[in-house]
């Protein structure tokens, strides 16, 4: 039985803003800027004392294609293709039109990896910062949600863990991109984990980079180290990001969970980079330079949305008419414990749909939910939860809000014919 105590606190208003991001991750920078850009009063607050998520807390590169199923056509475009851009100019990044596969940027992996970005996550870093401070929007570091305050079906503001003390939030418009729905899930939102049968989510996995590769010798090797251990070349020499071992069952919601897996998972990076050294050409010298400081985590809560995507929308393609974003990734769900093994279970449609309703939570009217926790089956999510099918998610998002708050209406209200238009004509890719 739970014990409880009783908690009371007057607590400082930070400000009123016109949207309040929650989350500095894909979806929440790609959100900050785009309803930035639209000259609305933005807060992007963050747990860490970075922008990226992922891809820079966990080290998670390469971002996985963005191009459809058979590697034929671009699927992303937008935000996700001005942070190439920008990442090019100052040698941090290879496009994906540069990086097809079988090669060392893929981990000789062809299914599904044809067109990666990969990335330096620290320039990453680097500009994601900067493209967040010229849109516009306030960006707020070390600080980490807490609760909501919520009055008729609204947030009405949110209690923010600063280094100073507690402090308060209030916003017309909420966006949830913290990658575990926990802004949805403190507003009363009803919200599952893993799969629905089990409630079991995907797996965890503690990134790592090392250096000092011959890439002339992993090259002529030609295939994937010993599984489950993937290397991808980033955009320096002889530098590889590692995926590997997995740690089953973690719950990214609850701290014990996390700390547990943690644990785990730096063991395991051990026996990863012994795979590396001892078994494969190329990486006899290679030098453990940096081992992520948090466990990336591919499953976390969902919401119910007034849309749940389904594996049958993946696979066949459903094309929603309030479609904001298209994807062609794999549903690429790890085993969810040690017994089982493979992916990719269930073949995807060549270009897969996000309909506007998946991320629009059900009971609560000013509420936006982007990225790996939308409204889905937990198999459809395989493909989905990749970053910068994340970055698409957000930049809808962003606009969505803006026009709600332009119009005085709900999120769920909004003309999203206009919505489309708006995005599309900001070089997202919708069909």
């Amino acid at each position: 039985m739970k014990n409880y105590i009783d908690y009371s606190k007057k607590v400082e208003s930070y400000g009123h803003y016109d949207i309040a991001v929650i989350g500095g991750g894909p979806a929440g920078v790609a959100a900050a800027i785009e309803a930035a850009r639209q000259s609305k009063k933005v807060i992007l607050i963050e747990a860490y004392g970075m922008l990226g998520g992922m891809a820079t807390t966990s080290l998670v590169s390469p971002f996985m294609t963005v191009y459809d199923r058979d590697g034929e056509e671009l699927t992303v475009g937008g935000i996700f293709r001005e942070i190439v851009d920008e990442l090019e100019k100052v040698g941090g990044v290879i496009s994906p039109e540069a990086a097809d596969s079988p090669s060392i940027h893929t981990s000789f992996i062809e299914k599904y990896h044809r067109h990666v970005t990969p990335v330096n996550t620290f320039m990453l870093e680097v500009i994601l910062d900067r493209m967040v401070r010229e849109s516009g929007a306030e960006l707020l570091h070390y600080a980490r949600f807490t609760d909501c305050v919520t009055e008729n079906g609204k947030i009405k503001a949110i209690i923010v863990a600063a280094l100073e003390g507690l402090i308060s939030v209030s916003a017309d418009v909420f966006l949830d991109t913290s990658g575990n729905a926990d802004v949805a899930a403190a507003a009363g939102v009803h919200t599952y984990k893993g799969d629905e049968e089990t409630g079991i989510p995907q797996p965890g996995t503690l990134m790592f980079e090392v250096g000092g590769v011959s890439d002339e010798r992993y090259n002529e090797y030609h295939k994937r180290p010993e599984l489950p251990v993937k290397a991808y070349r980033t955009p320096e020499e002889g530098r590889y990001s590692v995926n590997h071992y997995r740690v089953f069952g973690v719950d990214a919601t609850n701290s014990k969970s996390m700390t547990d897996a943690h644990s785990e998972a730096r063991r395991q990076v051990l026996d990863a980079y012994k795979v590396l050294t001892d078994k494969t050409p190329g990486f006899e010298n290679a030098q453990l330079l940096k081992v992520a400081s948090v466990l990336g985590v591919r499953e976390s809560r969902h919401i119910d949305g007034v849309y749940k995507i389904t594996v049958n929308d993946v696979s066949c393609g459903t094309k929603f008419d309030d479609r904001i974003a298209v994807y062609g990734f794999g549903m690429d769900v790890h085993p969810r414990n040690a017994s089982i093994s493979g992916n990719f279970k269930i073949e995807v449609a060549k270009r897969y749909y996000i309909p506007y309703r998946s991320m629009l939570p059900v009971g609560c009217d000013n509420l936006i939910v982007a990225g790996k926790t939308i409204s889905c089956e937990s198999q459809a999510a395989g493909g989905l939860r990749c970053m910068p099918a994340a970055m698409a998610m957000g930049q809808a998002a962003g606009a969505a809000a803006s026009m709600a708050i332009d119009n005085g209406i709900s999120v769920k209200d909004i003309d999203v014919k206009a919505l489309q238009a708006a995005i599309v004509s900001h070089g997202a890719i919708i069909d």
